[in-house]
């Protein structure tokens, strides 16, 4: 046959089915901690592999209906016509285009960027069919001068004044970048495989020009499903945390629990947006703002994981002519820059830091620092990585959970935001150069056109589908599902012991009256037979 079937995780560098320790993976349900059992990848067959249940059990709300669960992405983009290319992708791959929405952030020069990303993005929808302009009425956009540009960090804090109540699902990417197709429901049926309301998924993405075919079709990691997989962080600019380069990991049966996030590829739910939404002060950063926002979303409770399968890949091409002149030409060192660093080194206690005051952009209260330290092996406040053993094989930490934060809203933006923000399908599409819309078209041209070695058919069926009480039954309508508060036999109440002590009685009375029926049966046989 050749190629094994995948089912076994396997940490970078292991091997699988070998004795190497079992790799902590989500595998949650509300009856407590457990193991389980997946198939194996390796020569050895079945790999027995560690599992911790994590209490955060979807509770409520659709998780990914078809016709009406909506998916709002955010891009933003510096002097960039690629921009329109990633939005006419967004929805030529989606299986349900009608329900993606997409929030753009646009800085461009106005006297020498004679090109806009609707506009683009209008005309390539053109020259695939499309009479009219399609999807207008899920546009937004913020048009802002790239003279005033202020990093990606701030930047993309911007675009969170585009997240609406109605948007469940929330995906921040690049803005040049292509999709598996097919990826809205891949995404979705990814995030339920974690099990977990708070569930983050992120990662390095692949290369649209090696990993990806013109038919939207996965072509790296075969036969294994190798995905990046950050497993390390260095000291980068400023003094702070950075993650590092990634390594590989593969045979995930399931998204992985991970200790970094990566800025270029984030799905969630939309209320992670709305708890730990980009701090619009860290101005000039570049270094730090992948590892600021892992910090503060794991200390609100929410777990980011490694997806199992890659879904978006980027056009990493460098050196375009028109290129020349426009990248890397934000300002890299705004008045704001001190103050940043200085809200950074707050943010993670750094000793002798001074204490700045954070408001929505701090620490969230379920989980600390020290436990993140414990976690992660990643020291914030040294910016020093730890190099403890647990790449692949972390530990699910458990927190109280604030029920308010799935129904929460998006703090406001604190200041005027820098640029108009506009709804498509309310205005004029503006003029361009056309030359900018084939510039735009480049990024997907130097996808390949052959096939993968393992059908886009048999990769579906190897995806792996969520337990049916997380996905069939939860998918056709809202329901609620009552969370048990778990408590430590120490800290029982006395009416908790009671009823405890009160089952126990009436299961010994039970078994008594058993007990005493046997005997009576067997004396009357006994005088039967005499």
């Amino acid at each position: 046959g050749g190629r094994r079937a995948c089912g076994a995780l396997r940490a970078p560098g292991g091997e699988p089915g070998g004795d190497r320790p079992g790799i902590e993976m989500p595998v949650r349900d509300v009856r407590g901690a457990g193991r389980a059992e997946v198939d194996g990848c390796g020569p050895r067959g079945r790999d027995r592999a560690q599992a911790r249940r994590s209490q955060a059990l979807p509770a409520e709300g659709r998780l990914a209906r078809a016709e009406d669960t909506t998916v709002h992405m955010l891009l933003s983009a510096f002097r960039d016509p690629r921009c329109g290319q990633t939005v006419a992708n967004a929805f030529l791959r989606a299986r349900h285009p009608e329900r993606i929405h997409v929030g753009i952030v646009q800085q461009n020069l106005p006297d020498k960027d004679n090109f806009d990303c609707i506009a683009v993005y209008c005309e390539l929808m053109k020259a695939e069919g499309h009479a009219k302009c399609p999807y207008l009425e899920r546009l937004e956009i913020v048009r802002v001068d790239a003279s005033q540009s202020k990093g990606p960090i701030w930047a993309r804090a911007i675009g969170a004044a585009l997240v609406r109540p109605k948007h469940e699902f929330c995906m921040q990417v690049d803005a040049h970048v292509d999709f598996m197709e097919h990826y809205d429901a891949a995404l979705m049926k990814m995030w339920a495989l974690a099990e977990n309301e708070y569930a983050v998924l992120s990662t390095y993405v692949g290369n649209v020009k090696q990993d990806l075919s013109k038919s939207g079709h996965v072509l790296i990691g075969h036969p294994y499903y190798e995905i990046p997989f950050i497993c390390s962080t260095i000291v980068g600019g400023h003094g702070v945390v950075r993650n590092s380069q990634a390594t590989g990991a593969y045979c995930l049966p399931r998204p992985h629990l991970s200790f970094t996030w990566a800025a270029g590829w984030s799905f969630a739910k939309c209320h992670f947006e709305r708890n730990v939404p980009n701090d619009p002060f860290l101005e000039g950063m570049f270094d730090g703002e992948e590892f600021s926002r892992m910090l503060r979303l794991w200390t609100h409770g929410y777990d980011v994981y490694t997806p199992h399968r890659p879904v978006v890949f980027h056009d990493y091409t460098h050196g375009r002519p028109w290129q020349q002149g426009r990248e890397s030409t934000w300002n890299g060192n705004p008045p704001g820059l001190p103050y940043a660093k200085r809200r950074y080194f707050s943010l993670v206690d750094k000793k002798g830091a001074e204490h700045v005051e954070l408001g929505p952009y701090g620490l969230g209260s379920q989980r600390s620092i020290d436990q993140y330290i414990e976690f992660a092996g990643i020291d914030p406040r040294t910016s020093l990585f730890l190099n403890k053993d647990n790449c692949g094989k972390l530990k699910y930490v458990p927190f109280i959970e604030d029920p308010n934060k799935v129904k929460s809203v998006m703090p406001p933006y604190p200041v005027e935001l820098p640029g108009a923000l506009s709804k498509a399908h309310e205005e004029e599409v503006p003029s361009i150069d056309l030359k900018y819309v084939e510039y735009a078209h480049e990024m997907i041209t130097i996808e390949k056109l052959q096939e993968p070695t393992i059908s886009h058919k048999q990769q579906k069926i190897e995806f792996g589908e969520p337990p049916p009480k997380i996905w069939s039954e939860l998918i056709e309508k809202v329901v609620k599902v009552p969370r048990r508060k778990e408590v430590e036999p120490s800290k029982q109440s006395p009416k908790e012991g009671s009823e405890w002590l009160e089952i126990c009685l009436a299961l010994a009375l039970v078994m008594g009256v058993l007990y005493v029926g046997k005997e009576l049966i067997k004396a009357y046989q006994s005088i039967k037979k005499d």
